[in-house]
């Protein structure tokens, strides 16, 4: 296999390290309110009163309340992994059809990928660890723990190959100066991804439920494929690579900052319907 050279700056490495941290932020705090805002919007229309905020949704309906029928904590817990999914195929399939993207809304729409499968599967990891959420319906249902255990590897399983998915379209995406041998460039690879994905989860720590804390680094299992993933065949698939800093990017990390701000704030004041 031909040897890439990695010719590429400190300027350049620190510039991709803030793109995609400032891209992830922004990704994760759309990503939890929009899955929160899925769970409050089935929770309000079964009367059952909840509250979004920063470390998730509290719900002031007791659980011995006639509000909470069968029907409605299966429609509850399910909510947020269902807009999860559709949500990441929505933003993979605008990014496939996108052929020609900036730096700021390539990484945007990856990390979104990333967090709306690491939504869904990895909460349901979670769940059934932890035994909430998604393991009440296991139990509705009369699941046994045999086929719970299947439905956790299964889950895994499916976090792997996301990854793999989306790391192929982001080997479909960026410069030669950034892959060597076929792969992604490791300083690359942790410069983009690890160290963005990283910092991420300390700024919001403070913020975090263990439960959540413990999904999001389930979402590993979607990063790590990337390292390893080869240059597929672009048959059917003609995406352009990545250009150079542009303007729009300016105006993008803009509007990224602009955002996380905004829904910090709305978080930490609390979102009720």
């Amino acid at each position: 296999m031909k040897r890439i050279r990695f010719n590429i700056s400190l300027k350049e490495i620190l510039l991709i390290f803030i793109i995609s941290f400032v891209s992830a932020l922004f990704a994760w705090y759309l990503q939890r309110i929009l899955s929160g805002l899925t769970t409050l919007y089935f929770s309000y229309d079964l009367n059952i009163r909840a509250i979004l905020h920063l470390d998730g949704i509290t719900f002031f309906t007791p659980s011995s309340s006639l509000a909470w029928t069968r029907d409605a904590i299966v429609t509850i817990n399910l909510a947020a992994p269902i807009m999860n999914l559709f949500f990441g195929l929505i933003i993979m399939a605008i990014f496939i059809f996108s052929r020609r993207k900036s730096r700021s809304m390539a990484f945007f729409l990856i990390w979104l990928m990333v967090y709306s499968f690491t939504g869904i599967f990895g909460s349901f990891v979670e769940n059934n660890i932890a035994r909430t959420g998604l393991y009440t319906i296991s139990k509705l249902m009369d699941i046994g723990v045999v086929f719970q255990i299947i439905f956790v590897v299964l889950a895994l399983y499916f976090l792997y190959i996301m990854g793999l998915t989306i790391g192929k379209l982001v080997m479909l995406i960026i410069p030669e100066k950034f892959k060597q041998e076929d792969k992604i460039n490791i300083t690359f690879f942790l410069t983009a991804f690890v160290f963005p994905w990283l910092l991420v989860l300390a700024v919001t720590f403070k913020g975090l439920s263990t439960s959540t804390m413990f999904t999001y680094l389930v979402g590993l299992i979607v990063l790590l494929p990337f390292n390893w993933m080869q240059e597929p065949e672009k048959k059917g698939l003609h995406l352009k690579v990545l250009p150079g800093f542009l303007r729009i990017d300016v105006l993008s990390l803009l509007v990224y900052l602009f955002g996380i701000l905004l829904l910090h704030q709305m978080l930490g004041m609390g979102i009720s319907l």
